[in-house]
């Protein structure tokens, strides 16, 4: 389906700035429809032991990243809350920056459906995710717009 954003790569940054503190953690790279593509790291990314990127760090790259795309079609909803998620880590992301592709695949009045892909720095397939969002309900979605704009 071919989605509409609300919000453009600019206000898509700027807004990402204003709920995660530390800017440079992940980077709106590009908004192509329902397709959003960030960059997290190199810096804050935890590593293993092994100095292979964290299976969390990766998660809340991904996590954060589909939340990004949701953001940008349906308007800001920071009420919104992940519900249900399914990870596959494909194998070890080397250490450097970590490249999320996330697309809206489903949006409904309650709820968003998100797939995902991480590659490393080297271009390399490293995790696969389907994420499940639960919106507020189109009238909160509203107010709050509505209040951020007598802000």
């Amino acid at each position: 389906m071919a989605w509409q954003p609300v919000m453009a790569i600019d206000e898509a940054r700027a807004w990402l700035a204003e709920i995660l503190s530390g800017t440079d953690r992940l980077r709106v790279e590009a908004i192509d429809g329902g397709r959003v593509v960030c960059a997290a790291g190199p810096d804050g990314l935890e590593r293993r032991i092994d100095g292979a990127l964290s299976g969390p760090a990766m998660f809340w790259a991904i996590d954060l990243a589909g939340f990004v795309a949701v953001n940008v079609l349906v308007g800001p909803a920071p009420a919104m809350a992940l519900a249900n998620s399914s990870i596959s880590f494909l194998e070890p992301a080397e250490p450097g920056v970590l490249r999320v592709a996330a697309e809206v695949v489903n949006i409904a009045s309650r709820s968003a459906v998100v797939d995902a892909r991480a590659t490393d720095h080297r271009g390399r397939l490293v995790a696969m995710a389907t994420l499940h969002f639960a919106l507020p309900s189109r009238a909160a979605r509203a107010a709050t717009l509505a209040a951020q704009a007598g802000a």
